[in-house]
């Protein structure tokens, strides 16, 4: 597995090709590379927006992003999903979210862990379950969550054990699950953080079987380059973006439109 570039030393500086671009392409290079985004991902950027005098930056940078990335939210349908990520990340709040979203649109809900082995993990999804009106199953091995049964018409959102990516039993084990869950495997990422190593864990997970990726702690992480380095690095498309630790806020569908808000630190 190869790394990603060094991405270091990216505040502050002026980005190398400034000499050559028009004010309009070097303020949006500045505002991207600030975020600790590889400088070559940056350049793509700059020259797939082509920023012209009195363009609107969002709409130019949305015009961009969705040449090059691939945006898939999880939306309102009915589907059976399993997810996975390292330890730490919100999953159980992120599956949480995704419940009381359904449940405000009047679709069924079931919630199902296989995290047994963390009796904390249990209980903070029982009382989000509590808080929704619902109840959790328990899936502890691969025999229970095979024998699930179909979600007919429900959205089936079952929560995991956070693995180390580095670990080949954790790995083995994870993968065993989700085979059996006969559920798509959406990888959940925790903003912030190095670019090079979100996308060496992050590769793990694709090859599990993750094709959409969902980042939370949208609230606190200033910069986005590690978002931005998976879908770039692993072609995988973004899905959601949680924020907020209300259960009832803070969660949204990932757009061309929103991302490139976020990155310019402009509102919509």
């Amino acid at each position: 597995m190869s790394r990603s570039s060094n991405t270091s030393g990216t505040l502050g500086r002026q980005p190398m090709s400034a000499r050559t671009q028009s004010p309009e392409e070097s303020a949006l290079d500045i505002a991207l590379a600030a975020h600790g985004i590889p400088g070559a991902q940056v350049r793509k950027l700059v020259r797939l927006a082509a920023p012209q005098p009195g363009d609107e930056r969002i709409a130019a940078l949305s015009r961009a992003l969705t040449q090059l990335y691939l945006f898939n939210p999880l939306g309102d349908a009915a589907g059976r999903f399993f997810f996975v990520g390292a330890p730490g990340v919100g999953k159980t709040l992120a599956i949480a979210k995704l419940a009381a979203r359904a449940r405000e649109k009047g679709r069924a809900v079931r919630l199902v862990t296989c995290d047994a082995a963390r009796s904390g993990g249990i209980e903070q999804l029982r009382h989000f379950a509590a808080t929704l009106g619902l109840e959790i199953e328990i899936a502890a091995d691969e025999a229970t969550l095979g024998a699930l049964g179909p979600a007919t018409g429900a959205t089936l959102l079952i929560d995991s054990a956070g693995i180390n990516p580095y670990s080949p039993g954790d790995r083995a084990a994870l993968e065993a699950l989700a085979a059996a869950a006969q559920a798509e495997p959406i990888l959940v990422l925790g903003a912030g953080g190095d670019p090079a190593d979100t996308v060496d864990a992050a590769h793990v997970f694709r090859d599990i079987g993750c094709q959409r990726f969902l980042v939370t702690r949208l609230d606190i992480a200033y910069r986005l380059g590690s978002v931005m380095a998976v879908p770039e690095a692993l072609g995988i498309a973004f899905a959601e973006g949680l924020s907020a630790a209300a259960l009832d806020r803070g969660i949204e569908a990932f757009s061309a439109e929103t991302l490139a808000a976020r990155l310019l630190r402009a509102k919509l």
